[in-house]
């Protein structure tokens, strides 16, 4: 140990004399750390957190492996097998002998309303026991108790998220027994807990008792006593000396026997009994909750992460050739030392000591590097993407502790050469003044080095350039709609409690005042919108077509009159919905070619004749088709929906006599003669007016909106074109580091060959010849490397596809290019050498 603290006195002295090589060397350590703690702090985050609970890996999840489903599904995000019947939470809560306790989570939104303001939140409707399965204690007043949530009776009272509190109430501990409005219902807050939900894509605001979630998700009917409604993620915590596989086996028994029983009750909605039947339960770790964003973000994630790694590696390896070239301008001065007695073993050490004291000074740069980076990055994303609040959190000791263990490791590894080459120092030529040529003991292991750096820049380059490539592409689609002069914002006048008669209402007079501003043109909305990534389907039963066992589930929305025009959809046959849609004319539906291919075998006008109905088995088809569309990008840009798809009038989506409170948000679409961002500030103050307890909306233009969906691939392209970039600049200063080593180490020579007539241009040649060899046989490695690299990249990440062939061969112009640019200067300079100072020098 004191061997080590004097070899890092020795390397700080030794440092302190070459503050230039010691800044390189460090500024470059930082760069590659910097990127790794950046991107791993994100990785980290989505791929590795585990819920901050107690004994998180004692929580499992259920999930459904049934080979026929039927009745109704409500997802917030992850797997649709995750969710279950409030019906199936029950039995199984009280039928269960391995799992301590079992609790269900129904993640929703609703619209909250507070002394303070009115606010779109994220809610979780629990169980009473919720709390208790997580292990939660309050950070003031207390949880949700079983007494809370009683079947069909429980308590208005609600529990706030430490986050929420905080960012909206200012920590005011009188937060306490106030009441808030959600969705028209008054609750009174009884208590603040640390907890972000079981979904990590959102932070519920406030938790509800279950038991009243007709009161706070308007529509749907009664949801608790629907044994086919499918909406609540249960999670249960194993008993001590249980595992997860003993519980598997015995909550698979009465899983089965909950099928069974709903198959009596429920024969009629169920047309295949025997495969209701064939069904298996398995438990799921539920430490990290429902790891939503793995789904969208995990793969690219982990191709950034491969990335990052390799810019690491390539800072390495520039540290590592920076320390040869100083391990051979120190011959003489390590001849010395072994002259006086000193061991190979006690040169080794103190090279690899000074490598060490760089990479802790590099870890420690890299962090705060890391961290300004993601301050950055950060600040790029909008704050309405969810991206914005999950990143937007400091870093935790496990990035702090990677980018440490990458320090010391890299520092092992890029010490080694270095210290191997200088207890190899041959004491009588070092002695006597002869550093040797550049063909010495160290040449070929940098030449290795730049080559290693050369193809590790091009696999990253052509990463880069492939999400570039499909970024391109993503924007190259047409969505099927206009989206130029359109603002669109989503408000929920339902979500406030008000019955059908009276959210119609707000809408109309909504579009009326609309309507009224100057250049205005048209204003139209729908339910799920567009492209807004929210989806519903149903089954269908089309008149006169029988079904078959694999039959898809049609996507559907509700659209205002005149929606398709406005949105200058195409029709290709029939008309559009109209002011005479009304809830006392017939149903109509308009319908898209994937639904005319699939149930009328692509006949527009046979389809126009047809009617369906929704729902399997004894259904009265009554809705009758009245129009044809084009397939569009109704739900995401990347793929046209992979589901037909039904319009319906939103007229005839309100109950008859408008007493009932059903589900009714709204798309709006703003159809405008100039600029559509500049009436945003018109519409704030007028939606205030019409309804000050409406939260305010995110006004976007269409086109923003648009870009908005494909924000996460636009990220990623530009974090790996950022490190693509960075590569390349290293590659490059590293090569002009070993030719500008190589020229000083051949001065002499290169006198020789002047004095014997050789010109400017044969030295210069001499010089970018080795170069090209280097260079080359990094390109065919990097190629081969960056092919493979990118079969898997397209494989694995959604929205990635092939680029032709001109965009790779663009980007191996561009490593070439850049490095021929760092072998100008050291060529330059050998071909300027004075031949007579030349043959002086050493």
């Amino acid at each position: 140990m004191l061997n080590l603290w004097n070899d890092l006195r020795y390397a700080l002295r030794q440092l302190r004399k070459s503050p230039g090589f010691a800044l390189t060397a460090v500024l470059t350590l930082a760069l590659g750390i910097g990127v790794n703690a950046a991107i791993f702090t994100i990785f980290n985050k989505v791929l590795l957190h585990t819920m901050p609970v107690q004994k998180p890996g004692e929580l499992v999840l259920l999930q459904d492996h049934s080979q026929y489903e039927t009745g109704s599904i409500s997802t917030q995000g992850g797997d649709n097998h995750l969710y279950f019947s409030y019906s199936t939470y029950r039995y199984l809560h009280d039928n269960n002998r391995v799992l301590s306790d079992l609790a269900a989570d129904v993640p929703a939104s609703a619209n909250l309303v507070s002394t303070r303001d009115a606010d779109h939140v994220n809610i979780d409707l629990v169980t009473g026991n919720y709390f208790n399965v997580m292990q939660l204690q309050p950070v003031l007043g207390r949880l949700l108790a079983p007494s809370d949530d009683v079947y069909h009776a429980g308590n208005p009272v609600a529990v706030m998220s430490e986050d929420y509190w905080k960012s909206k109430f200012g920590s005011d501990p009188n937060i306490l027994n106030q009441t808030v409005k959600i969705s028209g219902t008054l609750f009174t807050v009884v208590g603040v807990v640390r907890h972000s939900g079981l979904l990590d894509s959102t932070q519920p605001a406030i938790f509800l008792p279950l038991s009243l979630e007709q009161a706070v998700i308007p529509g749907g009917g009664d949801r608790l006593s629907d044994p086919l409604y499918s909406w609540a993620l249960l999670v249960g915590r194993l008993r001590q000396g249980i595992t997860r596989a003993q519980a598997e086996t015995q909550l698979n028994t009465a899983w089965w026997n909950w099928r069974r029983d709903t198959l009596q009750t429920e024969s009629h909605k169920i047309g295949d009994k025997s495969g209701w039947l064939r069904t298996h339960l398995s438990l799921i770790s539920g430490s990290r909750g429902v790891p939503v964003l793995e789904q969208t973000l995990g793969e690219p994630l982990k191709s950034l992460e491969a990335m990052a790694i390799v810019v690491l590696l390539i800072a390495c390896v520039n540290v590592a050739n920076l320390l040869l070239v100083k391990a051979a301008r120190k011959h003489a001065e390590l001849a010395v030392r072994g002259a006086l007695g000193a061991s190979r073993k006690r040169i080794f050490q103190q090279v690899v000591a000074e490598g060490l004291l760089l990479g802790l000074m590099g870890a420690i740069s890299g962090l705060v590097l890391g961290w300004l980076s993601l301050e950055l990055v950060v600040k790029s994303i909008p704050q309405t993407n969810y991206l914005h609040d999950l990143l937007n959190a400091p870093m935790d000791w496990k990035v702090a502790a990677f980018c440490i263990f990458a320090g010391i490791a890299t520092s092992l590894v890029f010490s080694i050469a270095p210290a191997l080459m200088s207890t190899r120092v041959n004491l009588m030529r070092a002695l006597h003044g002869q550093s040797g040529s550049v063909a010495g003991s160290g040449n070929w292991l940098r030449n290795l080095f730049v080559g290693a750096e050369t193809a590790l820049s091009l696999v990253l380059l052509m990463g880069a350039a492939i999400l570039s490539w499909s970024l391109y592409q993503l924007h190259q689609i047409n969505p099927g709609f206009s989206t130029s002069h359109v603002l669109t914002f989503r408000i929920d006048a339902s979500a406030l409690g008000k019955n059908d008669t009276q959210v119609r209402e707000e809408y109309e007079t909504l579009t009326s005042k609309i309507l009224h501003e100057p250049g205005v043109q048209r204003v139209v909305y729908a339910g799920n919108g567009l492209m807004t990534g929210n989806e519903s389907g149903s089954n269908v039963t089309v008149a006169g077509y029988k079904d078959t066992r694999d039959e898809p589930v049609p996507d559907n929305d509700n659209a205002s009159a005149g929606f398709f025009s406005t949105m200058q959809i195409p029709l290709l046959a029939g008309r559009e919905f109209n002011a005479q849609d009304t809830l006392t004319s017939p149903k109509v539906a308009i319908v898209d070619e994937k639904f005319v291919k699939h149930y009328f075998g692509g006949d527009a006008q046979k389809a126009l004749r047809g009617q369906f109905g929704f729902g399997s088995g004894d259904v009265k088809t009554d809705i009758q088709i009245v129009g044809v569309i084009p397939t569009i990008s109704a739900i995401r840009l990347s793929d046209p929906t992979s589901q037909p798809f039904i319009y319906l009038p939103y007229a005839q989506s309100f109950s008859k006599d408008g007493s009932a409170k059903g589900s009714h948000p709204a798309n709006f679409y703003v159809r405008t003669s100039g600029d559509p961002a500049a009436l945003a500030g018109t519409l704030h103050p007028l939606l205030h007016r019409l309804d000050p307890d409406l939260p305010m909306p995110d006004f976007e233009t269409m086109n923003e909106h648009i870009n908005g969906t494909i924000f996460e691939t636009k990220l990623m392209a530009l974090l790996a074109s950022s490190m693509g970039a960075l590569a390349l600049a290293l590659a490059a200063i590293g090569l002009y580091g070993v030719l500008a080593f190589a020229v000083a180490q051949r001065t002499r020579e290169i006198g020789i060959r002047m004095a014997l007539g050789a010109g400017k241009s044969n030295i210069s040649t001499l010089v970018l010849r080795q170069v090209s060899l280097v260079v080359t046989g990094g390109l065919f490695a990097g190629a081969l490397l960056g092919w493979g690299a990118i079969r898997l990249l397209i494989g694995k990440t959604e929205n990635v596809h092939t680029a032709p062939l001109w965009v790779h061969l663009l980007t191996a112009f561009v490593l070439v290019a850049a490095m021929f640019l760092a072998s100008y200067l050291p060529a330059r300079r050998a071909a300027s050498v004075d031949p007579m100072e030349a043959l002086r020098a050493e």
